[in-house]
């Protein structure tokens, strides 16, 4: 995928623009606002997903059980959590999650065991979360890059890829995920917020990121044509899923628009149109001198703290890949792609504006 250069153009559908998360008026002793997970706590209590405890605390700390998470799921959701007899032998009709459980397990968010039990007290591992979230929001992208922890052959691996696909998360800086960790309240509360919210996405973005920031909207030029790329929740479906939260990338001449997502971790960074494959854009860690290829073409970083002039300001960070086809692409951290060249000299595209 050429980025930014339509290939695949689909018409405007309705979309849900990013709406950002309300402060909610909530305050646990245990989860002062240093808590990296302070905020998407709150943001799940305003929506009455989570709730902390009788004796007014949250006990971020603790770790989530199947159960519980039956009952997160089950008020996201909407589901009927009315107390009653399930399926499980060890779920009766009297446990406070009883109709939760049986009410995910209808609708396959979370599965029993062969043996006919639920485990309502077992703790749920990093591995099942990623299942469980999957499933919630019906993911429709996995993400091309390999956690070193995660066999291809391990039953959430797809789930795991497509949760870091969704910017759910990044996994960990030494290139893992650690599957069989297991998960505690705050760390569910900031799986379901980044699930919910781009603002919440964007939270759990790498710190050198050089993808888009999924709160603001820019605007490119360039022989391209003038595009607005905004970050949607889109309506539009494919093999009759919704697909959720992705870039749409606005022609403002013809007001066609196309679709794309950007998928990033440790590993590197990589776009891809819809139904199409992934464009390695970056390959981490940035190495002056360092290739990799796509298909036939070849990219190497040829410079970093390049000077780029766009319309929107003078960068003197950026990072530049050439091509063996002679493009020019130029990358800022915390910014994105700001420029591409072509082998004539000629601007593809050009960053003009951020809001």
């Amino acid at each position: 995928m050429k980025r930014l250069v339509p290939t695949i153009t689909i018409l405007l559908v309705s979309i849900l623009l990013v709406a950002q998360p309300a402060a909610a008026a909530v305050s646990f002793p245990d989860v002062p606002k240093s808590n990296r997970f302070h905020d998407e706590i709150q943001y799940l209590v305003s929506k009455t997903i989570i709730s902390g405890y009788p004796n007014g605390t949250f006990a971020p700390k603790k770790e989530v059980t199947r159960a519980e998470a039956a009952i997160f799921i089950g008020r996201l959701l909407n589901l009927d959590g009315t107390k009653r007899a399930t399926q499980f032998k060890d779920v009766g009709k009297n446990l406070s999650a009883s109709g939760y459980i049986s009410s995910a397990t209808k609708e396959g968010i979370i599965n029993g065991y062969p043996d006919g039990t639920f485990k309502p007290d077992a703790l749920i591992s990093r591995g099942d979360m990623a299942a469980i979230v999957d499933r919630t929001f019906d993911l429709q992208f996995t993400s091309q890059f390999l956690f070193s922890d995660v066999g291809q052959n391990m039953r959430a691996a797809t789930s795991i890829r497509k949760i870091s696909a969704a910017s759910i998360t990044a996994g960990y800086p030494d290139g893992t995920f650690k599957p069989t960790g297991n998960v505690s309240r705050e760390q569910f509360s900031a799986f379901l917020a980044r699930g919910l919210s781009a603002e919440f996405k964007q939270r759990s973005a790498i710190a050198d990121t050089f993808a888009h920031d999924k709160t603001k909207q820019y605007t490119y030029g360039g022989s391209a044509g003038e595009r607005l790329l905004t970050y949607v929740n889109s309506t539009l479906k494919i093999s009759g899923s919704k697909l959720g939260f992705v870039w749409q990338e606005k022609d403002m001449k013809t007001g066609e628009s196309q679709y794309f997502i950007e998928d990033e971790n440790y590993q590197g960074f990589a776009t891809g149109l819809l139904q199409s494959d992934y464009y390695t854009e970056l390959l981490y860690p940035i190495e002056t001198g360092k290739s990799w290829s796509y298909y036939q073409e070849k990219s190497t970083y040829t410079a970093v703290h390049k000077t780029v002039a766009t319309p929107y300001k003078t960068f003197s960070n950026a990072v530049e890949v050439t091509t063996s086809t002679g493009y020019k692409n130029y990358y800022v951290k915390g910014v994105g792609l700001v420029k591409v060249i072509d082998k004539n000299g000629d601007t593809v595209s050009v960053l003009k504006g951020i809001k």
